[in-house]
């Protein structure tokens, strides 16, 4: 989940922010409340804590709190060592040393240079079926291993010692750094995960930690606790003592626990934001995440262009952003984020949230008639996947009243899921339109346009374009140090994905909630957009 991404791209941490109220107060503050207890809330539970399963907000929220890379991000959002104590990159930049401190799990045994060894190795072992085992591709032969064409033994990555890790890359990639800090980096204890088998990483006690936080109770649906690791070897600069987590899906609960002090923060929608509008403890983000509809073109209707194109300017993304969520939230026509990425002259990759391949309404009505007149049909109907969330019932409920008012003959039967089952579902190819989200792993375009190329895991959507998959791979190979060039091809295959309808963005996401101004330090991962707590405090 995926990161200062090529050496000659300069970019900008759209959100090395902290999450505090209005407060002049750092982060760095003296302890002066005996409650250390942090009272939070999630609109969904954790699914899993096995580093290389979990793919859901909350449980990388979670893990980010009680695991560590190599490198994690500082309270400035700075990648700094944590489990690696130092690093050598060699003269050709693809072989990367990293010494590791002096450092210990949450059972005391020490976290060693074969632990990470044995994660990378499983996690990018095929039949692992890690979804973002694509993380690890730019190490030496990672990338034919997850599509078995060769041994897991071949990975380029080696224990010298037990303190030593050594990491070859395929290619000298200045963002290494940043990526030794995501899930798919973080050590496993060989012996510990075996034990556990299946469980490992399902319940509170088949789980090892080696984060500033051990997650202590789990109550599979209601929520969970984490408290400070005694055996974290920087427990000293900790603040809070114990973190706990409530699952909320109504907003109103949350507000109501808010109100009366049961929360320290609370996730807000469109329908109290008026509420609060003029208190100083409402917050906003902006998020490198968008938001957007997958078309399954396995479905012969979806596979005809006039129809997606059709359903993509059928409804009101203005409506969306601005009315429905008025959390701050951007309508787009682009998948790559606006402030994500900036060139070294300091241009935004995203000068225009709008793109051409948007139409006016009447002519989206004028090829879906069309389309069914091809088809046979007089009328017709297709699902819409959707989260069990408040807000992603209600955008689905708006698409399909645009999309039924507007485009005759069609009709759309929302599919509620909870995040996991919507998951494993568009996974299987059981949609016909879903909506999604993804946020960036990384500050490069590519984060994104790489979901959609033919061999990627998460293309789900029987979509293929060679010339799409031909321009990613100049752009990541032989225009990798030529930014003009590099950047321009990027913008191409953008293009080539918009206007072939493949998807259709609706918003970059914003994020707005509710804290007591007695809290403060709880930050944002730069370019991921997932919390971690390490920095907290309470006062």
């Amino acid at each position: 989940m995926l990161f200062n991404k090529k050496s000659f791209i300069t970019f900008t941490i759209l959100l090395s922010l902290t999450l505090t109220a209005c407060s002049n107060k750092g982060t760095q503050v003296q302890n002066t409340s005996k409650d250390q207890t942090l009272r939070l809330m999630d609109t969904s539970d954790i699914v899993s804590l096995d580093s290389s399963l979990a793919l859901d907000g909350p449980s990388l929220n979670a893990l980010n709190s009680v695991m560590e890379g190599l490198y994690m991000p500082n309270d400035k959002g700075e990648y700094v060592p944590a489990a690696a104590k130092s690093h050598k990159v060699s003269e050709d930049g693809k072989v990367y040393t990293f010494t590791l401190r002096d450092a210990k799990y949450s059972n005391g045994e020490k976290v060693t240079a074969q632990d990470f060894v044995f994660a990378m190795k499983r996690a990018i072992d095929p039949k692992t079926k890690a979804q973002f085992a694509y993380d690890l591709y730019d190490i030496e032969n990672a990338q034919e291993i997850n599509q078995g064409k060769l041994p897991v033994e071949k990975l380029g990555v080696t224990a010298l010692d037990d303190q030593t890790l050594e990491i070859k890359l395929e290619r000298a990639i200045p963002y290494f750094i940043q990526l030794t800090s995501l899930p798919m980096y973080f050590p496993l204890n060989e012996k510990f995960v075996k034990e556990q088998g299946n469980k490992y990483g399902l319940e509170a006690n088949t789980t090892l930690y080696n984060g500033p936080y051990v997650v202590n109770s789990w109550d599979h649906g209601s929520g969970f606790s984490m408290k400070k690791n005694d055996q974290y070897y920087d427990k000293k600069n900790v603040k809070v003592n114990e973190i706990e987590v409530k699952v909320m899906k109504e907003t109103t609960t949350a507000v109501n626990l808010y109100e009366t002090g049961e929360l320290d923060q609370a996730i807000i929608d469109s329908s109290v934001i008026d509420r609060f509008k003029d208190n100083s403890e409402l917050q906003k983000l902006a998020m490198p995440i968008i938001s957007y509809i997958s078309f399954n073109q396995q479905n012969p209707l979806l596979a005809n262009s006039k129809v997606r194109t059709a359903i993509s300017n059928a409804f009101n993304k203005e409506d969306i952003s601005n009315v429905l969520l008025n959390d701050g939230s951007i309508p787009t026509d682009r998948i790559v984020p606006k402030g994500l990425v900036k060139d070294s002259k300091g241009n935004d990759f995203v000068s225009s949230t709008e793109h051409s391949s948007s139409i006016e309404l009447s002519k989206a009505k004028s090829l879906f008639k069309d389309a069914l007149s091809e088809s046979g049909k007089s009328n017709v109907s297709l699902s819409l996947l959707v989260n069990d969330s408040n807000t992603s019932r209600k955008i689905g409920e708006y698409i399909k009243s645009q999309l039924e008012t507007n485009l005759q003959g069609l009709t759309v039967d929302i599919i509620v899921q909870p995040a996991q089952q919507k998951f494993e579902l568009r996974q299987q190819g059981d949609y016909d339109l879903s909506l999604d989200t993804w946020g960036a792993d990384y500050p490069d375009p590519t984060t994104y346009l790489e979901l959609f190329t033919s061999k990627s895991a998460l293309n789900v959507l029987n979509y293929s374009n060679k010339q799409y998959d031909d321009l990613l791979l100049k752009a990541n190979t032989v225009s990798i140090q030529n930014e003009t060039e590099r950047l321009e091809l990027l913008h191409k295959a953008e293009d080539i994905l918009l206007n072939d309808a493949v998807i259709e963005p609706i918003y970059q996401a914003g994020y707005v909630y509710l804290q007591k101004e007695s809290v403060t330090g709880i930050k944002v991962r730069p370019f991921v957009g997932y919390f971690y707590y390490k920095y907290a405090n309470k006062q």
